[in-house]
């Protein structure tokens, strides 16, 4: 038999809260016996010895046969009154005129596994046994007999989950933020709420004692902590709201204020707990949920990411004042901004601050600005001579700190010369299937157009990066005007200028190859890109892990799964204006990943002919093909790659056409990626005409005119500012001009020769 225990604290509850009158008194003072009790019963609520929920609705109702009532009361007790009078119940009553009420009952004993958990999560359920009696009251003060209802409240226990410091790393530093986050499943994993408040400990685990009463420094604190919790009792900090003010009930500092300072190569344990409004609290501790085991150790400083849009990224850790050294031609203006984090050792940045060739750090005035966490990016800064180096310090709360040091040595760029020719595109010898030209065959053809211009000395205006390696910043400086042919070999000198490294993918230190044909372009240079673009090659080239194709150079540059959008900066997107490259032959997207009903087959997608860009009109005075009259209407490849015998003969069944191109921005793509229409600057010159028109890249484009630099300068012109370049079109072909009929290749060359105005006519 249960023994009935009386709360002497009644319980909480929301409907009947605002109906509480206070405690009742006896205000009759006539003859009872001339006044009859009044009756009063449970119409509903649990089930009498049911199990139920702990927030609880019970309605009641009562009589009166000689009177009115008055009001009722009621209260909660401990326990099931079994075998006990409930006229004999004594406490506090309240008083209320409602005939309802939601109460929030107290489901704190009993912890355990919840049965019913499916997953085998960390779920503890907990219940209480509870009676609620309820009387009625007359006009007269006489009381009914009490009726009453017993039952169990039963709820889960609240969740915590440590999240900060971030990371696998348990070795942090002398001053540390934990953060964390609470869930409160209030019967089910599907109906949850927030926890009521939480607490937290942190200890020497040295200064633990075992069972038997020695220290240890192995000793296994989380499964004591789960045996015998009670013996921590003392180490906790008190109770705090979980949505407390300025994130006092997620977020806390070790040390901290009274608490000693960690100490070095010293092991501690920070734990945290919650409790729900049932009073049920956290009963599971876990290394991998709401505790964390570490060590301290010192820390060299934050974690720092300096980007400039021409330089790149690069990544600084600690005080050394490792540098980084690049070239820039003079006049290119420099817009660097950073960002840095100690989370993963538990720390904070507090402040940032940057300078330009400082001789001294603890100078305020030598630095650009005050120290603050608001200092993020530099003023704008551009230099025409000399070696300058910019400096980046980050501070966190413990005092640790990182400098990120940035040399730039300003070199000649005179662009005087006329044309330079970049032959990155190796060959052999004859082949008769032709799907190659000869080392022979190419040089001449292209040669031959370079020919064409003015001053051409092959002997010194052709690059052979078989013979000369890769062309140097200072080596290109020397042109205004450059065609780069590449090959589809990752060694190809073209990759490793266009290559690009996503923020979230710099390393530590890493010496970046600058994009040089990015800042070439940005100084006024020319430039026509053209080259074999199947699987590898071409803009492609600058992705630094291939993607499955199509790709978006803003949002797969990181990887698909990556909220890394640094790819903007790239030269595909930045310089040509491309959003998203595909490809005819390629490793493609497939499956819930490609558009439905959408096959990519090289029988289909192989290119027959090129059309030239229809000018309709809407953007007249824009740019783009309609400054290009004379380019021919139509691209078809030359005879002497279509021959009965040869790879690329448009009757093969496979691949019965050209099949070396790349494909910009295809609308099947934008559209199903939701991906926005092309960005303003991307200026369609040739589209593909496909083997079958049944092919998603039918009409899409492959070459492109790049006019965002001219209308630049053309601006700096009307503005009345000093150019003294000539503001002229670049040229993007996706595809090896060579396979094309070559009297119509030469047409479209003297055009652009033309427009960079260095065509010998």
């Amino acid at each position: 038999m249960r023994k009935l225990l009386l709360s002497t604290t009644i319980c909480l509850f929301l409907a009947a809260a605002a109906m509480l009158a206070g405690c009742s008194n006896d205000v009759y003072t006539g003859q009872h016996d001339q006044n009859k009790a009044p009756e009063v019963w449970l119409s509903s609520g649990p089930v009498e010895g049911d199990t139920t929920g702990y927030q609880v609705h019970f309605y009641w109702s009562g009589w009166d046969s000689d009177g009115e009532i008055k009001h009722f009361e009621f209260v909660r007790s401990d326990g099931d009154p079994i075998g006990f009078n409930p006229d004999d119940l004594e406490g506090t009553w309240s008083v209320t005129m409602a005939h309802d009420s939601v109460f929030h009952i107290p489901a704190n004993e009993n912890p355990r596994p919840w049965e019913e958990n499916e997953r085998n999560e960390m779920y503890t359920k907990y219940d209480k046994t509870h009676t609620f009696f309820i009387r009625a009251v007359d006009l007269e003060g006489k009381k009914s007999k009490a009726a009453y209802r017993s039952f169990t409240a039963w709820t889960l226990a609240p969740e915590i989950t440590i999240d900060r410091p971030i990371g696998t790393s348990r070795t942090y530093s002398t001053v540390i933020t934990f953060g964390w986050s609470g869930i409160d499943p209030i019967d089910s994993r599907q109906n949850t709420q927030d926890p009521d408040s939480i607490r937290y400990l942190h200890t020497v685990i040295k200064d633990i004692a075992d069972e038997n009463s020695q220290p240890d420094p192995l000793f296994d604190i989380i499964g004591e902590l789960n045996r015998n919790p009670e013996v921590f009792e003392d180490l906790w900090k008190p109770w705090i709201a979980y949505r407390a003010e300025e994130d006092a009930g997620r977020v806390t500092i070790i040390p901290g204020e009274g608490d000693e300072l960690l100490e070095i190569s010293i092991r501690y344990i920070f734990a945290v707990m919650a409790k729900d409004d049932a009073g049920a609290v956290t009963a599971v501790f876990d290394k991998d949920k709401n505790v964390r085991e570490f060590l301290v150790s010192f820390k060299s400083g934050p974690l720092l990411t300096v980007s400039e849009p021409s330089l790149g990224s690069f990544r600084f850790l600690g005080p050394n004042m490792n540098y980084i050294q690049s070239d820039l031609p003079p006049g290119v203006p420099l817009n660097f901004n950073w960002k840095a984090t100690a989370e993963e050792y538990g720390g904070e940045i507090r402040t940032f601050r940057y300078g330009w060739d400082i001789q001294q750090l603890d100078d305020p005035s030598q630095w650009d600005v005050i120290a603050s966490p608001y200092n993020k990016t530099a003023a704008v800064k551009t230099y025409h001579s000399g070696i300058h180096q910019f400096l980046v310090e980050v501070v966190d709360n413990g005092g640790k700190i990182t400098y990120g040091k940035i040399e730039i040595t300003i070199i000649p760029f005179s662009m005087e010369r006329n044309l330079l020719w970049v032959d990155d595109y190796a060959l052999g010898e004859y082949i008769p299937t032709m799907f190659n030209p000869s080392e022979e065959a190419h040089d001449a053809f292209w040669e031959d157009i370079c020919s064409r211009t003015p001053d051409f000395q092959p002997d010194r205006d052709v690059c052979d990066i078989v013979e000369d390696g890769f062309p140097e910043m200072r080596h290109v400086g020397h042109y205004a005007n450059i065609i780069w042919t590449y090959n589809t070999s990752e060694f190809t000198a073209w990759k490793n200028v266009i290559e690009y490294t996503p923020e979230s993918m710099v390393g530590m230190g890493t010496r970046l190859a600058i994009n040089y044909l990015s800042i070439f372009l940005a100084k006024g240079g020319h430039l026509l890109s053209s080259g074999r673009a199947d699987r590898a090659g071409g803009l492609y080239d600058a992705f630094k892990a291939p993607p499955l194709l199509p790709a978006s150079f803003k949002f797969d540059m990181a990887g698909t799964t990556s909220e890394d959008t640094s790819g903007v900066f790239s030269m595909p997107y930045k310089d040509y204006c491309v959003s998203v490259v595909d490809k005819v032959s390629a490793q493609f997207h497939s499956g819930e990943d490609m558009v439905p009903n959408v096959g990519r087959f090289i029988t289909r997608d192989a290119l027959r002919l090129m059309v030239k860009e229809i000018d309709d009109g809407e953007n007249s005075g824009d740019g783009g093909i309609e400054d290009y009259p004379g380019f021919p209407d139509t691209l078809e490849m030359d005879d002497m790659v279509t021959c009965p015998t040869c790879f690329f003969n448009l009757q093969r069944p496979s691949p019965g056409g050209f099949t070396y191109v790349e494909v910009y921005d295809p609308q099947y793509w934008l559209d199903f990626k939701f991906i926005p229409s092309s960005l303003n600057c991307f200026k369609p010159m040739y589209r593909m005409r496909s083997r079958s028109s049944l092919s998603p890249v039918n009409f899409q484009t492959i070459a492109l005119i790049i006019t965002k630099y001219r209308k630049g300068f053309e601006a700096d012109i009307e503005a009345g500012k000093p150019v003294t370049i000539i503001p002229a079109d670049s040229f993007h072909f996706g595809f090896p001009l060579w396979f094309f009929d070559h009297d119509k290749v030469y047409q479209i060359m003297d055009e652009i020769f033309a427009e960079w105005q260095i065509l010998d006519e």
